[in-house]
């Protein structure tokens, strides 16, 4: 039954993750009444990582050409070429630097506030649906975005990005959403918002994954060092989830990338905006 749950909730992961409903809000209610019990930030590092190969699969052309141009492009400016030759030869080497300037908010958020949102993840379910709701209101925003252009991206904005996808550590808050957003307010075309802003999420989530599974492993040392349950017992669970999270994300993201080509972002406040209230309703009964 646990295995269930846990399967339950990789699937919620992956349709929730790509699609811009906050499925970490999904994931703490879900959490609460399907009663799953364990280290919760954890668990939901691991369904993100069933969605971070979700990611790999949809982008690995794309991913493949960055890392090779991130390569190429360092090398070149180790030998003090000018920066635009160093884009003419290695045309993918200013993303990468967004990539890496975009992923500091984020991760410098994680590591000093990490407590706090741990406690969000713990079960407060009045709070995830005031996000939610605040997600609600950012998608609707995207209707008076300006129809942007740009199909480079620079360090300024890949800073604004990052940014946003920082505020959405807080469950409730959609990273696609959020992250998509700002790509369009500045001035990303928008299906090129989009891809930033899965790129983007490929060293945040990687980086987590392996902060929490070292945290995870010590946690189990020091618990069957005292002759108690470890820190793995649900680790069929967590498997079982991820693999749910990767299915459900890869058909997802391909459907959303076809719903920001339409220019339908906004679609998904309907959907946000009554749930969200019914989460705060909810928590303030509980």
């Amino acid at each position: 039954m646990q295995l269930l749950r846990y399967i339950l909730l990789g699937l919620l992961q992956g349709i929730t993750e790509f699609l811009p409903i906050s499925s970490s809000a999904h994931l703490v209610a879900a959490g609460a009444f399907l009663g799953v019990h364990g280290p919760p930030l954890f668990m939901e590092v691991c369904l993100h990582f069933g969605t971070l190969a979700a990611v790999l699969l949809v982008f690995r052309r794309e991913i493949g050409r960055l890392v090779t141009d991130a390569v190429k492009g360092t090398a070149f400016l180790m030998r003090r070429t000018p920066w635009e030759e160093v884009l003419r030869r290695a045309p993918l080497f200013g993303m990468a630097v967004a990539i890496v300037i975009g992923t500091v908010p984020a991760a410098a958020a994680g590591l000093l506030f990490r407590d706090a949102i741990q406690a969000v993840f713990e079960g407060d379910v009045q709070l995830c649906g005031l996000l939610m709701m605040v997600t609600g209101l950012i998608l609707l925003a995207s209707r008076y975005a300006p129809q942007g252009s740009a199909t480079t991206i620079g360090p300024f904005r890949g800073l604004a990005v990052g940014i946003a996808q920082a505020v959405a550590l807080l469950p409730g808050i959609s990273r696609s959403g959020s992250t998509i957003v700002a790509g369009y307010f500045v001035g990303l075309e928008r299906e090129f918002a989009a891809r930033f802003s899965f790129l983007l999420s490929v060293p945040a989530v990687a980086g987590a994954m392996v902060l929490e599974l070292r945290r995870y492993v010590l946690a189990g040392s020091a618990a069957s060092a005292q002759g108690v349950g470890g820190a793995g017992a649900n680790t069929p669970g967590l498997i079982g989830g991820a693999l749910a999270a990767a299915v459900a994300g890869t058909i997802c993201l391909v459907l959303l990338l076809k719903i920001v080509q339409k220019g339908k972002l906004h679609w998904f406040a309907a959907y946000c905006m009554p749930v969200g209230a019914l989460l705060v309703a909810f928590g303030a009964r509980a």
